[in-house]
């Protein structure tokens, strides 16, 4: 029985296998020859094929030669270049090595192996040739130029080689300095960087320093010496080997996006961060309503789950931002306000849908993952209703649902821009509107309000849309309907936002997804971080600094302009006609918005002027007050039973803050506390550790059967090298600052540079008339009411 030659990529194993049982011969079709072995019939059909007959150019003459050899000689008999020969012994590798560096530093040129040839088992011969040898063989699909110096092939063959014989462990070297075809002192741009100078740059990286800082220290290295590849160093080259010794790793897992999310995911998963995850090209059980094609992560950490149940109570504020990622997908994050009025982000969802399916999805998480519904005070959100919409059927209502002032100042100042003559008026009608307190005078306002719009063909689209958006919910957006509700802005949001794009994604767009992550958990770490600083140190919040501006404020205030009748104290205003009623509130408050000066929270006294109803700060009116009541003779022995009141409220504030700060440190911390041993005992037993997760390894790498799987373990395996060096050398040397000047201690720290010098324009040059859009002041504000509502013409 015999079996014809078929190409190997069509020949089926079981006819092998049934060839080998029967005793089977595998025939050669061309010559009849028989082989027991499949090996040697393919090796066989070598000697059938016609082999080409490879032409070698000169690179100065164009001449084709057959061979190497051929090419040599012409070099020699036509141009007269000597092809010189030397020969080298070294006892080990290590010397060969340091010799083969030391000699291409010096002659600017760089040999490559490219086979090595095994003799016997004590003899082995390698081959290097010089790497701008050979042809340019393009890889890709020609959709980018070749970089501006050209390819590292000269097209041509260079005669230089090294040719080693390694026998017993010594090395034997015929080298061939002799360069053809091109300038090896023009070759440093097409030199690369050495494994050893990578390593080092690789191990400054990995010690954090500055890539700013490794150019500097490469480029003040220059002397008046030749230079060298090193000098050439720029960015482009450290942010290659960063990527190469895979450095970026904390936020980088993997090449392929997707894959990398997936492996931040399942990270998170560990540290029970991830509520839910959907990714593309796949369908979710638990929701069948996501299509293949959605994207939906919500992320929520044990630490913002505290701080949402401590505070989600009060007000809730949601909204969304693009530019997270190069997909067109959403972050969308829901905020807490803590007990000094600062934001903190609670919950996160990153999703290519903005719909009321997807965020009924988000809150339900939140349900779950908090045991109980959310019953708020205050809902604030943009303009949408998604997002109200899918918080009702799952959260209980809120007491009240804002719109953020903001958002409709902004829609208003969009559609505004159609209009000419009148903007400007409209304008400061719709703030008048959006800032008057009392109900019965807003209906009365907007009545007339209308009335003026439809008397103008320009302002008639305007009315309509006024009509369609905000006349139907003055509810949501008047300030009339939001009294004391404690917010008034989605500015929280917005700030934190841009804190991401700014501080920790640096103000670009970023494309990758993992990256957009891992800015916002290092966020939310950081915020973490932040409320168990305020806890040990407090802060000088925002609302706190405006507290003491108004007490300041006060200060200028005549005390005699506080009237109190019946519980209530009248205070006049001090630009304006108006008298504002100040009324007690709250006597027992542990809250830390606290005038020291007044012995006064935030929460005291209510205003009915707009700094405290809608702005909810401690105005001006309140500290007067309250100097008012602190100069009468019973106010000695309320402040000191207020003060004893006061320290048996601490006694249960440091109770409350200690259980709060060894929360947020445990949650902080992604693994659990280690007991207290000694420093030896502590690197024996995660040195053991280690070890047994690397026995582990060597296991998974008996079952990889792939080149992704490899590359996973190449991939971070590489900056296991760098690391330790980086590691070591900061252990040998601990290398201060200088000492700074006397002079430069001297200057303050805030004191700005001096300006550059720059020529300035000497002809003044006119001013178009641009409209401004600025809210009316309280003058104005009285006067638009008073024409409005008496039917005069408005100005």
């Amino acid at each position: 029985m015999y079996l014809p030659y078929v190409p190997s990529d069509v020949l089926d194993k079981s006819e092998e296998l049934l060839a080998r049982q029967n005793n089977g011969q595998y025939l050669c079709d061309k010559c009849g020859s028989q082989f027991p072995l499949l090996a040697l019939l393919k090796k066989h059909a070598e000697c059938h094929r016609d082999k080409k007959i490879i032409q070698i150019k000169c690179n100065i003459c164009n001449y084709l030669g057959s061979g190497r050899d051929i090419l040599i000689v012409h070099y020699n008999n036509t141009h007269g270049i000597k092809i010189e020969h030397e020969t080298y012994k070294f006892e080990s590798l290590e010397t060969f090595q340091t010799w083969k560096l030391e000699m291409e530093k010096k002659t600017f040129s760089m040999f490559i192996n490219k086979r090595n040839k095994n003799i016997n088992e004590t003899t082995t011969k390698l081959e290097y040739y010089c790497h701008r040898s050979g042809y340019y063989k393009a890889r890709g699909e020609n959709i980018r130029h070749l970089k501006r110096q050209g390819t590292n092939k000269i097209n041509g063959y260079c005669p230089a080689n090294l040719k080693v014989t390694i026998k017993n462990g010594k090395y034997s070297v015929n080298y061939c300095g002799t360069h053809v075809g091109h300038k090896q002192v023009e070759d440093l741009g097409h030199l690369f960087l050495t494994k050893e100078e990578r390593h080092q740059i690789a191990a400054k990286i990995a010690s954090k320093v500055p890539m700013q800082v490794i150019l500097n220290d490469v480029r003040d290295s220059v002397s008046q010496c030749q230079l060298q590849r090193m000098h050439l160093l720029t960015k482009k080259d450290l942010f290659n080997i960063e990527r190469s010794y895979n450095l970026n790793a904390s936020s980088v897992r993997h090449e392929n996006d997707a894959i990398s999310v997936e492996a931040w995911v399942n990270e998170l998963r560990l540290n029970n961060c991830v509520s839910f995850y959907k990714r593309q090209d796949s369908l979710s059980e638990e929701y069948p309503e996501l299509k293949k094609e959605d994207f939906a992560l919500i992320i929520m950490t044990d630490g913002q789950k505290e701080l949402l149940a401590k505070f989600g109570n009060d007000c809730i504020c949601i909204d969304g931002t693009h530019g997270l990622n190069g997909y067109g997908f959403e972050l969308h994050t829901l905020l807490v306000l803590d007990d000094i009025r600062e934001g903190y982000p609670c919950a996160f969802l990153i999703s290519n849908r903005s719909d009321v399916a997807v965020f009924k999805i988000f809150f339900k998480c939140i349900e779950e993952k908090l045991g109980y519904k959310i019953l708020a005070k205050v809902f604030m959100s943009d303009m949408a209703e998604a997002y109200y919409k899918a918080w009702l059927e799952v959260m209980y209502p809120p007491n009240f649902r804002l719109f953020c002032a903001w958002h409709v100042d902004r829609a208003w100042r969009k559609n505004l821009n159609k209009l000419t003559e009148k903007k400007v008026q409209v304008y400061k009608i719709l703030r008048l509107l959006m800032q008057e307190r009392e109900i019965n005078t807003f209906f009365n306002i907007q009545e007339k309000f209308l009335l003026f719009l439809n008397e103008s063909v320009e302002t008639l689209e305007f009315a309509q849309y006024y009509k369609d958006n905000y006349m139907s919910k003055p509810e949501f957006w008047a300030y009339c309907f939001r009294l004391n509700s404690g917010i008034n802005t989605n500015m929280h949001i917005e700030r934190m936002h841009r804190t991401i794009k700014h501080i920790y994604l640096h103000g670009k767009f970023v494309k990758r997804l993992d990256k957009a992550i891992d800015g916002i958990m290092k966020f939310v770490r950081d915020k973490l971080f932040e409320r168990v600083i305020i806890l040990y140190k407090g802060k000088v919040s925002t609302k706190l600094s405006d507290l003491r501006h108004r007490h300041k404020l006060s200060e200028t205030m005549d005390i005699k302009k506080v009237i109190y009748n019946n519980l209530t104290y009248t205070v006049a205003s001090s630009s304006t006609n108006e008298m504002y009623t100040v009324e007690e509130v709250k006597l027992d408050c542990t809250c830390k918005l606290i005038c020291d000066e007044c012995n006064t929270c935030i929460h005291h006294f209510s205003c009915s002027c707009l700094d405290n109803s809608i702005k909810w700060n401690m105005c001006k009116h309140i500290h007067l007050v309250c100097r008012y009541i602190n100069q009468l003779p019973k106010a000695v022995e309320i402040i000191e039973e207020e003060s004893f009141l006061a320290e048996n409220n601490l006694i249960m504030d440091v109770n409350k803050k200690d259980q709060e700060i060894s929360s947020l440190i445990e949650t902080i911390t992604t693994n659990k506390p280690m007991q207290q041993k000694n420093y030896y005992d502590q690197v024996c037993e995660r040195k053991q550790k280690i070890m047994d997760e690397m026995a582990r390894l060597q296991n998974e790498i008996k079952l990889v059967n792939s080149i992704e799987e490899i590359e996973v373990f190449e991939r971070n395996m590489a900056p296991i090298w760098p690391c330790l060096a980086a590691v070591r050398d900061h252990r040998k040397s601990h290398v201060g600052l200088p000492e700074v000047s006397a002079s430069i201690k001297n200057i303050p720290p805030n004191k700005k540079i001096e300006p550059q010098r720059r020529l300035y324009r000497t002809k003044k040059q006119p001013k178009g008339k641009k409209l401004t859009l600025n809210k009316p002041s309280a003058q104005e504000a009285d006067l638009l009411a008073a024409q409005l509502l008496l039917k005069n013409k408005l100005e």
